[in-house]
């Protein structure tokens, strides 16, 4: 078994003991200012007798698998002007492929293609078109915003062999909050693409947010799967949004399989906004309006905004965020993670400078609001709801779930729980509490003839769940007893805190480093400092 931290290091267990057979430090630069949302890593990739990771300093590397030691180490970036990678990279038929982190510093996106032996760079394909190139006239003309026009790609990509087609999930424009720069549909970004696995040459998109201004970026990873609709067996791809709605095509040609219908949206001429947005046919997974607020203007989704801070629903830290959703081909079901957040919008402005914030507004939630979430099984034939459960704490930014052929349906929770449901009924059958926050997806896999379950356990700061550092084996002949249970996450906001008091009284005495200059972003009424959740 092999395991990798937030820090890069990577681990190799016995898979039946866990005893650790080596482990390889990364000793990556501890300067490194890039990095959104938290140090962190979703994860490894393996193939050829080697393992394979993308760091935080926009490398990646290769590993020996019987010894850790480094066989190749390519960068495919500079950290230093905003880049970085925290998705797990894939590996097919001789090619790594690696997407890139960093929409809000002004980066541009794209997926690399790499020499599985060597680490040699083979085709690079960019997600926010240069003059000329399709999507091109997304873009205003005779300007240079698609140089730094973000849609990062954060998920790892999926892979269909027979199709010959790679697919994954883009992040956000750029500058983030400010379409005032940027007038147009912004492709490819808040998109899913196809591209030839081969050669990275374009074949299909399908936009889920026109114009981003809200975050609303597609961070999920994609899924693939088959099915049958009115009849007909089709080849189907989802990605669950933050938006709220599960996004489901074709994949051969990137129409949608349930209807998603363009609708108007309010208007805001400074903000440049898209006419219409997309509306998938069927139920989001999470409110789409935000409650009533006290001296502020709330909103629904796609409402937008400019010097007048607005609270709405869902935040760009609201529907499901990096978290999966897998398929089940028994019951049909995708099952969602989501989390219900409002958030205080505004915008600001901000020039660019390398590898420093671009994003040119903000969100933060607001005060004395709900910090709650829905887990929910999607009907992939409808897209409506077959079951939801919802949960004290939010759940878009954390395990995701495993779906086994028992009918088992895996889960870790951010309050340490590792739970087991009926992935059919969703009734909860089983739970172990791990004592620290459950914020991976769990793994099912056989040794000698003998199932197990693994989990690992270290909390995640999206989540807010409690940390620590532990991986957790479970079989039936398991005889370990539950954990502590550990702090449980914060279900709702509170006013502004201390820290934030002292720190606007302190703040102008000095210049933030460049990493945390995130920090002295000015906020506007009714929000509250939740900087953790970036």
């Amino acid at each position: 078994m092999y395991m990798i931290t937030g820090n890069d290091d990577v681990f190799a267990l016995n898979a039946k003991t866990g005893e650790i057979l080596w482990r390889r430090w990364s000793w990556i630069d501890q300067r490194t200012t890039s990095a959104c949302c938290g140090w962190l890593s979703r994860g490894l990739a393996m193939g050829e007798g080697l393992l394979f990771l993308g760091q935080l300093d926009a490398n990646v590397v290769a590993l020996d698998i019987k010894t850790g030691k480094e066989v190749w180490r390519t960068p495919i970036e500079e950290w230093r002007s905003g880049y970085s990678i925290t998705s797990a990279p894939l590996y097919y038929e001789g090619i790594v492929y690696s997407g890139i982190s960093g929409g809000e510093l002004g980066i541009r996106g794209r997926l690399t293609a790499l020499d599985a032996k060597t680490g040699k760079i083979l085709w690079r394909a960019y997600t926010i078109p240069s003059p000329g190139e399709i999507g091109s006239d997304s873009w205003p003309a005779e300007s240079d915003a698609w140089m730094h026009g973000g849609g990062p790609i954060w998920n790892t990509p999926a892979l269909d062999p027979q199709l010959g087609l790679i697919y994954f999930a883009t992040g956000n424009a750029g500058p983030d909050y400010d379409g005032s720069v940027r007038e147009g549909d912004n492709l490819f970004s808040a998109s899913i693409l196809a591209l030839k696995a081969k050669t990275g040459e374009y074949v299909w998109h399908f936009q889920e947010v026109h114009h981003d201004i809200w975050d609303y970026d597609g961070a999920s990873p994609v899924v693939l799967f088959d099915t049958v609709i009115d009849g007909q067996p089709r080849k189907g791809i989802a990605e669950a949004g933050k938006t709220g709605w599960v996004y489901i095509l074709d994949r051969t040609d990137g129409k949608p399989l349930i209807g998603i219908d363009e609708r108007p949206v309010p208007q805001e001429p400074r903000q440049k906004t898209a006419k219409t947005q997309p509306y998938p046919r069927g139920d989001a997974t999470v409110p789409q309006c935000a409650d009533p607020q006290p001296g502020i203007k709330t909103g629904c989704i796609f409402q937008p905004f400019w010097d007048e801070p607005v609270a709405l629903q869902p935040s760009g830290q609201g529907g499901t965020n990096w978290s999966p959703m897998p398929y089940s081909p028994d019951t049909g079901y995708f099952y969602v993670p989501g989390s219900i957040r409002t958030s205080v919008f505004e915008r600001f402005p901000r020039q660019y400078r390398p590898g420093q914030i671009y994003t040119r507004g903000g969100q933060e939630a607001a005060s004395h609001t709900s910090l709650n979430g829905t887990f929910t099984a999607i009907d992939s034939t409808t897209n409506k709801i077959a079951w939801q459960h919802k949960t004290p704490y939010r759940m878009g930014g954390g395990s995701g779930s495993t779906v086994t052929a028992g009918g088992l349906l895996l889960r870790g929770d951010p309050d340490g729980n590792f739970v087991v449901l009926d992935a059919k009924t969703g009734e909860v059958l089983w739970k172990f509490q791990t004592g620290f926050g459950a914020d991976a997806p769990p793994i099912v896999y056989e040794v000698d003839g003998e199932q197990y379950i693994a989990i690992v356990t270290g909390g995640n700061s999206i989540q807010r769940s409690a940390t620590g550092d532990a991986v957790w084996a479970f079989s039936l002949k398991g005889k370990l007893v539950p954990s502590w249970w550990p702090p449980r996450p914060p279900s709702a906001t509170t006013g502004p805190s201390f820290w934030w008091r002292i720190w606007g009284a302190v703040a102008p005495l000095w210049r933030p480093h460049q990493g945390a200059e995130h920090l002295n972003e000015p906020r506007g009424p009714g929000a509250q400092g939740d900087r953790g959740d970036r």
